[in-house]
């Protein structure tokens, strides 16, 4: 099973974010029922249990709270892109804790430590090959909306033809478990 725990975001959030990438050329775009904000990728794992405890003490541990998505940018930088992203703003501290819980809770499971530090951000597309983005597009001071984070899913990645489909398999609420 290829697994994370995200934060699902509303609909019209995610049809605002998505219009982010039209007109960026040689963007293929994240379908707009996949657009969520990854807390952490587990990778291919045979027993979701772990992974479920983990994130019912993590999410014990947070109450809920708003998250107000800002800014573009692109990784690894603008001359040399291959992803392009929208940022988090006011709520950032928030989502990052609960990043941090989750990730020492997974890891209390005995999962594998991460590997690199959380970077927030919903990975709004893809470059088929390292592309030049116009950094006139990367205002990082435009916000998008805000989403109430109430909860964490865990999310089956089925890879499919022309991305990947999610189905929820486990969905915790903060402070409730």
């Amino acid at each position: 099973m290829r697994l994370f725990w995200a934060v699902v975001l509303p609909e019209d959030l995610r049809r605002r974010l998505a219009a982010q990438g039209n007109g960026v050329r040689g963007l293929r775009q994240t379908r707009l029922d996949s657009l969520h904000l990854t807390l952490r990728f587990l990778g291919d794992i045979e027993d979701p249990e772990p992974a479920i405890a983990a994130g019912r003490r993590a999410a014990a541990e947070h109450e809920p709270f708003a998250l107000e998505f800002q800014g573009l940018g692109v990784f690894p930088q603008p001359g040399r892109a291959r992803v392009f992203w929208a940022g988090l703003g006011a709520g950032a501290e928030a989502v990052t804790a609960l990043a941090a819980s989750l990730e020492t809770e997974l890891v209390a499971e005995g999962l594998a430590p991460a590997g690199r530090p959380w970077r927030g951000h919903v990975t709004l597309g893809r470059f088929r090959s390292p592309a030049p983005v116009n950094p006139a597009l990367l205002d990082p001071d435009e916000v998008f909306g805000t989403a109430p984070v109430d909860r964490i899913v865990l999310l089956e990645s089925h890879l499919v033809a022309g991305g990947a489909r999610h189905v929820p398999l486990q969905e915790l609420s903060l402070l409730r478990g």
